[in-house]
């Protein structure tokens, strides 16, 4: 697969990212697609956007440990639909620098999201679950109301097992509630569909050979498909 080029865009230290533009209340929204598609749509947003670079890098890679009941209750409430649910991950930036996070979703479709430094405050009743490893391309809109990530190379790892994804790549829009997006627009335009994939939740029923997965199971398939839509080892 041919190198993402980002050379065309503007480009920010993520030091220079003021922490309010992290939006710890916000709407998200999800976008499943090719990497042929990724390379056109990110040519698409060169002229509102800017990249935040990392030491220099313009994509960072990204280690992220999720955890879970022993009975995978936070799984099981994300498969069966319910409105407030949670997830609990510590993630490991590519200089080494680890933050524990909680993230919430409302039943009104609004993500709550707390960090902090300190990674061993995590809950006797929690264990980790699954690893996630990505590479991620940040952005953001020029009015600095909207985030963009950009995730490829995913790497799904559950003991002795492991699924690699080169061929698809997951975006995710994070924006002020009210706050316009241009991407969004772009993505109405090549009527990509918004997707409710998350990453923890697919490992889970892509890896764990006897979990309940019925309500994931067109993910997947969705997923494979998408995959093999075109030849990877051709020219684009």
């Amino acid at each position: 697969m041919p190198p993402i080029q980002l050379s065309h865009f503007t480009t920010i230290d993520f030091q220079d990212v003021r922490p309010q533009l992290l939006f710890s209340e916000r709407r998200d929204t999800k976008y499943l697609f090719h990497y042929k598609e990724a390379l056109e749509i990110l040519n698409d947003l060169k002229d509102n956007y800017i990249i935040v670079l990392h030491g220099e890098q313009n994509s960072q890679q990204y280690s992220t440990v999720y955890y879970d009941t022993d009975e995978l209750d936070f799984y099981k409430a994300h498969h069966n639909g319910h409105g407030n649910r949670k997830k609990m991950r510590i993630r490991t930036y590519e200089d080494g620098q680890a933050f524990l996070e909680w993230k919430q979703k409302t039943n009104k479709g609004i993500t709550q999201k707390q960090r902090t430094t300190t990674i061993d405050a995590i809950p006797d009743d929690l264990i980790p679950q699954i690893e996630v490893r990505y590479n991620r391309i940040t952005m953001y809109s020029k009015t600095f109301e909207e985030k963009l990530t950009f995730d490829f190379h995913l790497n799904f790892i559950r003991e002795d097992e492991s699924i690699r994804i080169d061929e698809i790549v997951i975006a995710e829009s994070k924006r002020a509630k009210n706050a316009s997006s241009v991407f969004i627009d772009s993505m109405k335009k090549r009527k990509i569909l918004s997707t409710s994939f998350s990453k923890y939740c697919f490992g889970i029923a892509s890896l764990h050979t006897s979990i309940k997965k019925n309500n994931f199971k067109q993910l997947i398939v969705q997923t494979n498909k998408l995959k093999n839509e075109y030849d990877i080892s051709s020219n684009y």
